[in-house]
């Protein structure tokens, strides 16, 4: 079911993932799903994504009554479950690092609830899960009819060693429930145009910000260690610092040119974007997104996913607007 125009593509569904509702979700005003069903009201996607840590109380436990009130939601609203993105952060506390058997449990109720819900997948970040807990979970994933995508973003790279692990195991279990998620934020032309002016705001020197551009642009192994040298020499606010990060964990420089090898391989994609401003190339960025996965006959979701909350509040941006803008753009690109 579409409720919103039927503009995006033929074969691609438009989707939104609901960490772009950070700031909302924070302010906690109202509440998740109230937040999911304000997307359904607004008309501005007809899928969804949910980050599962931010979306549920009872995270990683799942508790029945959040369960069911989610399918509540998206009964009501119609709007299409997509991927959930999951967790296996490593425990360091007395009791020492958690066993293999601690990760298939953790990661196996992850998948069980995604199925639950209607997820198609489950999202995680690429190099979260070793080559033993995927062959192990793989029995469950079959038969939930959930998929295990590893989200390919920032700073990989097409011939990245954990890309190549993943596809050799996949051929060699014979399995389509492993796959990726392609993630925009690897193809970005400039520094988003706002961040620069928080940078700015905060007393970051156009000189600094300039130097870490050159080590963002030469990707330099050690861009970020050089950065922090720099700060300590001037001193600046926490919020400064860890946005002087991004271009180093979160900000990718490479060419849609660079992952064409890749793009047949790819079962869901993040339309990742920080701001709407067109100074920093972000309707050419999307044209040659759109094209690229044109040329390769991709068919699935396409999911609008805003991070330039970081640095934008939800009075001057909302996510809501944010969204209907990203569509818009994507549509007419």
């Amino acid at each position: 079911m579409r409720i919103s125009d039927a503009g995006t593509s033929p074969d691609m569904t438009w989707a939104v993932t609901m960490f772009s509702f950070t700031n909302e979700l924070q302010e906690r005003e109202r509440t998740a799903d109230e937040l999911l069903r304000g997307v359904a009201e607004a008309a501005v996607a007809d899928a969804v994504e949910i980050d599962a840590a931010q979306h549920f109380d009872s995270f990683p436990a799942f508790a029945r009554t959040e369960i069911d009130a989610f399918r509540r939601s998206i009964d009501a609203t119609g709007l299409t479950p997509t991927m959930m993105g999951v967790y296996l952060d490593q425990r360091i506390d007395a009791r020492g690092p958690r066993s293999m058997t601690d990760d298939l449990e953790i990661l196996a109720r992850q998948a069980h609830a995604a199925s639950a819900m209607g997820f198609f997948g489950i999202r995680i970040g690429l190099g979260s899960v070793d080559a033993d807990l995927r062959k192990r979970i793989l029995p469950d994933l079959e038969k939930w009819g959930v998929k295990l995508l590893f989200e390919v973003q920032a700073g990989a790279r097409p011939d990245s060693p954990a890309i190549d692990e993943i596809r050799r195991q996949r051929d060699e279990l014979d399995t389509d429930h492993l796959g990726f998620v392609f993630d925009t934020s690897l193809v970005m032309p400039d520094f988003p145009p706002t961040w620069r002016d928080a940078l700015l705001a905060d007393g970051v020197p156009d000189t600094l910000i300039a130097e870490v551009e050159g080590l963002w642009r030469s990707r330099a192994s050690d861009g970020w260690h050089r950065t922090q040298a720099a700060i300590r020499k001037i001193g600046l606010p926490p919020a400064a610092v860890r946005r002087l990060e991004m271009p180093f964990r979160r900000f990718g420089c490479s060419a849609m040119t660079d992952w064409e090898d890749f793009l047949d391989d790819v079962t869901a994609v993040h339309m990742k974007y920080w701001d709407l401003d067109e100074r920093g190339g972000a309707v050419d960025q999307t044209r040659d997104v759109k094209d690229a996965l044109r040329r390769h006959g991709y068919s699935g979701s396409v999911c609008s996913e805003w991070g330039g909350h970081d640095w934008l509040d939800s009075q001057s941006h909302s996510a809501v607007e944010m969204t209907r803008r990203h569509r818009k753009i994507f549509d007419q690109a």
